[in-house]
């Protein structure tokens, strides 16, 4: 595809017209935003970006809502007693610089520790210096938000290829059959560790032309609307209908015998899935023989196909085999960087060669569960434990950078009373959430239309070669610093060396040395291109050559996903608690907001019971005697919480449905005051000890609760 270029924007009036991209999820559409002065007018796409604009939805447009919140931070803000007062970046960093240093000196460095959220990860500086100061003090203890809903396929990355940042995405142009395994993308766009950008328009663009839509999903979605094929499962079943799926292939002989000797352990997977009985699998998942017979023979002779998982599966505590095997459907019947399958990422360089050669992963096990980490980093189910757990490297220090981990992980009554805990807490955001209550420090972010960066690892993780840089659109408040500012700052109070020394610690150096890994653009050529540029031809074929397993071959039944396939099918095939817990509770996604995060503003322009409703079956409420609007306990093995009947036949039986991410409060730290509150805090049901095996994530999707019509 050739380069693509336009001039500068115009200027009309004292207003202006500048480009950038949106900074809220993988899709990064491409931005046009009218200013005046500091103030921004209005946010449209920009129909001149050549890749991915398309996308643009209502996030993206009042994204301003967010920069402008009236609860913003807009200096550090130290805790004296119950309020905050501000102070001076000097000497935040200078008091946070002591109390890391003593901690460190009495307890080592892992006593001071991190959680990172979406918003960290989306701003490239923020993330890598936040990283590299972790990196020089030499901590391990490190903890994410991809431990709520994608380590699965950071695990499976590593087993199978031999990198956790193995992004394969669906060529969806050119499938002929797509297998979706809880995945919404009529909502939440083709983008999870990877984008497809327009790719729910793309992929109905190929069921005009004759291709093929099965969609696997307890609820009747909005993709599941459209789709040729909907099954229904039970939740956290999904591995038993594809390894039926597998085993009918398998019996068959619908298999690729190149791509599949090519591998190691296909042999194993056939021997575990011809061992098992269809009849016991159809009975766990609750899905007929014959309807497996039919996803397999559509799957398995269809010219292309692609099956992927995405994060309704990879939720709960059999997420890392539904994402496995899906990964083993592909290799078997030749879907695996192939034509209409799935593809190795394209982009500025091989984010697999980054994450061996940059992106350095811990494998240090956590001191008190002894979990090891998955993409360099442990669960936020763990958090409490090293808090609370009195010994060497007991957590005492910690930055929670973006994220909100007491309303998006597990328990969070737990983790809000061991946060308490802390002797010094850094909260790193644009404003004072749910989990900053016990901050002693509070650091302002910069929000993306602010900010000017080139995003490497989101450049390596599209479709076709494309990158885009970031351009502020308006200046920050002033006085504010970028994050990245901050860590440097800090390090320096500490006498410790970013990057080792490698890169300077400057941004610039930082994108410019890693552009460089890659050879394939530079900043000059980026920074010519303000609305993006589609720098090349699609490439299909790669993955094989950048396979980072030790003998260079895709690892098809790695031990340790076997075994955990194994006792599975060991355990009796229905739930023993089914009598006490009746129901599963799953979530859902709302095209009005990224769930976990911007809430606190989107979540103002929807409906009223919006992160207070719980969803049941039509029969289920019938039975239960419970009408739309009536208010019922939903009980867990922990807890129960409030909530409104809302009756519906797009789930099945004995689920429950209720949105992630709300309950959450911003403050006004200065008084104390709540200054909003939204909804309930579905993941207050959650526990921190049931988790998937070998991922850590909790059991968001599959929960066993009660609903009790309240007096």
């Amino acid at each position: 595809m050739p380069e693509t270029n336009s001039s500068s924007p115009p200027k009309t009036g004292d207003l202006e017209e500048k480009i950038t991209y949106c900074s809220i999820c993988e899709q990064v559409c491409g931005l046009k935003v009218t200013t005046k002065g500091d103030q921004i007018v209005r946010i449209e796409p920009d129909k001149e970006n050549p890749y991915s604009w398309e996308d643009f939805c209502i996030k993206a447009a009042t994204s301003d809502e967010l920069r402008t919140h009236p609860a913003r931070l807009l200096s550090p803000m130290k805790r004296v007693g119950d309020r905050y007062v501000a102070v001076s970046y000097e000497d935040a960093i200078g008091e946070i610089a002591d109390a890391f240093r003593r901690i460190m000196d009495e307890d080592g460095p892992d006593a001071i520790g991190s959680y990172t959220g979406n918003p960290n990860g989306f701003c490239f500086t923020n993330s890598v210096f936040h990283n590299a100061f972790m990196d020089a003090l030499g901590s391990h203890n490190r903890f994410w938000v991809g431990s709520v809903d994608q380590n699965a396929v950071h695990y499976v990355g590593e087993e199978m290829y031999g990198s956790a940042w193995t992004a394969l995405i669906p060529d969806v142009d050119d499938c002929k059959c797509f297998l979706l395994i809880g995945s919404n993308p009529a909502i939440s766009a083709m983008n999870w560790v990877g984008a497809v950008p327009r790719g729910w328009k793309r992929m109905l663009e190929a069921m005009s032309n004759g291709a093929e839509l099965i969609v696997i999903d307890p609820r009747k979605t909005e993709t599941a609307q459209k789709a040729d094929l909907h099954l229904s499962p039970l939740p956290e079943m999904d591995w038993a209908f594809l390894l039926g799926v597998l085993r009918v292939i398998f019996d068959r002989g619908w298999v690729n015998e190149k791509d599949c000797a090519e591998a190691v352990g296909v042999d194993e997977i056939k021997r575990i899935a011809q061992a098992v009985n269809l009849e016991d699998l159809s009975a766990r998942c609750d899905i007929p023989v014959r309807d497996m017979e039919v996803v397999a023979e559509k799957f398995a002779r269809a010219e292309t196909a692609t099956c992927l998982a995405r994060t309704g599966s990879a939720m709960g505590r059999n997420g890392v085999l539904t994402e496995w095997l899906t990964h083993v459907l592909n290799l078997v019947t030749g879907r695996t960087d192939r034509p209409g399958g799935r593809i190795l990422s394209q982009g500025v360089a091989n984010v697999m060669d980054l994450g061996a050669n940059v992106f350095v992963q811990s494998r240090t096990p956590s001191r008190v569960r002894g979990y090891a980490p998955v993409a360099g980093a442990h669960a936020v189910a763990e958090i409490p434990d090293e808090i609370e757990t009195p010994g060497k490297g007991r957590l005492r220090g910690f930055i929670i950078n973006g994220g909100n981990p007491v309303v998006g992980g597990p328990d969070g009554d737990r983790l809000d009373a061991a946060l308490s805990k802390l002797e010094c807490l850094v909260a790193v955001d644009l404003m004072q959430r749910e989990s900053h209550r016990h901050a002693h420090w509070l650091i302002p972010g910069v929000h993306f239309l602010e900010r000017e960066e080139i995003h490497v690892l989101i450049g390596c993780m599209h479709d076709v070669p494309f990158v885009q840089g970031a351009s502020a659109v308006v200046s920050k408040p002033s006085g504010v610093r970028h994050e990245w500012e901050f860590y440097k700052r800090l390090a320096e109070a500490l006498g410790v060396t970013l990057f080792s020394g490698v890169f300077a610690p400057d941004p610039t150096a930082v994108e410019e040395a890693l552009l460089g890994m890659g050879g394939r653009m530079t900043r000059e050529k980026i920074k010519a291109h303000p609305h993006g540029v589609i720098f090349g031809e699609r490439q299909i074929g790669n993955l094989r050559k950048s396979l980072y397993t030790p003998d260079k071959k895709i690892h098809a039944c790695p031990p340790d996903l076997a075994a955990l396939l194994k006792s599975r099918l060991a355990e009796p095939a229905s739930r023993s608690d089914i009598a006490q817990f009746p129901y599963q509770l799953i979530t859902r996604r709302r095209l009005q907001m990224m769930n976990s995060w911007l809430t606190e503003s989107s979540g103002t322009r929807i409906r009223k019971d919006v992160g207070s409703a719980i969803e049941i079956n039509t029969g289920d409420a019938t039975r239960e005697n419970l009408q739309n609007g009536d208010l019922v306990s939903v009980q867990s093995s922990i807890r129960a919480i409030e909530a409104v009947v809302h009756v519906s036949s797009d789930v099945r039986p004995g689920v429950a449905v209720m949105e992630h991410g709300w309950g959450s409060r911003t403050f006004d730290p200065v008084t104390g005051a709540v200054l909003s509150e939204r909804g309930k805090n579905r993941n207050r049901l959650v526990s921190g000890e049931d988790l998937d095996p070998l991922t850590r994530v909790p059991r968001f999707n599959g929960v066993p609760v009660r609903i009790e019509r309240r007096p």
